[in-house]
């Protein structure tokens, strides 16, 4: 739009390492956002898996 070099350089991180924090951010996002039926079967699933490690 205004003809201006955003990006001078090529920045101090990688491709993957870039990718990595959006995934555990949006991770952390989901979190916070999920609907109750979600918490639920997320919870009753970490129940099971902690009696099947008993």
């Amino acid at each position: 739009m205004t003809r201006k070099n955003i990006l001078n350089s090529l920045g101090t991180i990688s491709h993957e390492k870039a990718l990595e924090k959006a995934h555990k951010e949006y991770d952390k996002y989901m979190k916070k956002h999920l609907t109750t039926a979600e918490q639920d079967y997320l919870d009753m699933l970490n129940k099971e898996i902690v009696e099947i490690d008993k």
